[in-house]
């Protein structure tokens, strides 16, 4: 629907009235025109742009019959003498006042019709993002979850060595399957626009402790001093169960991950430290290199037996980078790495165009190689 068909009743027809009498008052009041003429004009920019907007047809016409019309009178009185020939000057004059302001109006109507458009685009998307969401959820994660209870029966029930060699192969891969699944849910939850807040993140960082301890037989840590950050607690969510996901994927049962928060230098720091066997100096010096907002974010690190897709951490970069932060990697204590994320607590969030550019090229590559190489996660 365009602008010209929304909003209130029509005033229109009031105006055409209000034309007519102010017109046959201009003619039965020789020497009295300037007052019904000027009422005339001030009903047109009253009632213009109120309730329903006029058509530019509608308007040309209306401006174009009644300056025809009260203007005829106007210098019809002038050649009688009746008013002087200056008088005829309002005629050129209230026209282009009026258009002017029919411009101004116009360009108005206009912006709300494109804003309410964009809003309506912006509600769309958002709901189409959850819907995938839930979609992507649904059918990947419930096929692999029967897969794997199905390997699990199998093994249980199985004598023969090889076979079950076999099946650990089977589960061991529909494991690397079952994260790929949950980067990708991550990556189209960071799509979406970033609902800004002011949130506690230490109960945040609890909670990932929380859930995580669950699910990986590790010595877990938290150490939470970061406080309240106005940001968007999903993208942060997103982004400690990436760092959480990579520490857990190169530790072992028994091994130490600590998952920290605190603040220092203007900044507040997220992190996950590990006692598992560490970066490279390498590797550290890639993670390290500062990566603009406007950049696309490559997948830099060298790869080894346990590397992923490399969505990870291109999802943590492209985050952090858009909140004009920073990723650090560093030795931890605890003798393996240490992988933190600083962000100014000064800096608004400035969400580039950009930065979403290069989250959906992250999307769709990752979507590349779970299609082409599920095995490798």
């Amino acid at each position: 629907m365009d602008a010209e068909h929304r909003g209130g009743p029509d005033l229109y027809p009031w105006w055409l009235a209000l034309a007519l009498a102010s017109t046959a008052g201009m003619w039965v009041q020789p020497g009295d025109e300037t007052i019904p003429y000027h009422v005339g004009w001030a009903g047109f920019g009253l009632m213009y742009g109120l309730g329903r907007a006029w058509s530019p047809r509608r308007t040309a016409v209306a401006l174009g019959l009644f300056t025809g019309v009260t203007g005829g009178i106007l210098v019809a009185r002038a050649s009688a003498g009746v008013l002087a020939w200056q008088e005829t000057a309002e005629i050129p004059l209230m026209l282009l006042l009026v258009a002017l302001m029919v411009w101004h109006v116009r360009r108005r109507q206009l912006a709300l019709a494109a804003a309410t458009h964009l809003a309506r685009r912006d509600a769309q998307r958002a709901h189409d993002h959850e819907r995938l969401t839930r979609l992507t959820s649904h059918e990947l994660r419930t096929p692999l979850t029967i897969a794997r209870g199905y390997v699990e029966l199998l093994r249980s029930t199985e004598t023969r060595t090889e076979r079950i060699v076999d099946l650990d192969v089977v589960d061991d891969e529909l494991q690397r399957l079952s994260r790929v699944c949950e980067r990708l849910v991550r990556v189209i939850q960071a799509q979406t626009e970033p609902e800004l807040h002011r949130f506690d993140v230490d109960e945040l960082l609890r909670q990932t402790g929380e859930r995580w301890a669950i699910v990986s037989a590790r010595r877990w840590v938290v150490q939470a001093g970061a406080g309240e950050v106005e940001c968007s607690a999903e993208r942060l969510r997103a982004v400690l169960d990436t760092l959480v996901e990579n520490a857990v994927r190169y530790t072992r049962e028994g091994d130490t991950v600590r998952i920290f928060g605190r603040r220092k230098d203007g900044c507040v720091e997220l992190g996950v430290a590990d006692s598992g066997p560490g970066m490279s100096a390498r590797q550290m010096a890639l993670l390290n290199r500062g990566t603009a907002p406007t950049e696309a974010v490559p997948d830099t690190l060298p790869r080894d037996a346990l590397s992923q897709t490399g969505l990870g951490l291109g999802l943590v970069r492209t985050v952090v980078a858009a909140r004009d932060g920073r990723l650090l990697a560093r030795t931890a204590p605890e003798g393996g790495a240490e992988v933190a994320v600083h962000l100014p607590l000064d800096t608004a969030p400035a969400i580039e165009t950009a930065s979403q550019h290069a989250l959906n090229g992250t999307l769709r590559r990752v979507m590349r190689e779970a299609t082409a190489r599920p095995a490798t996660g």
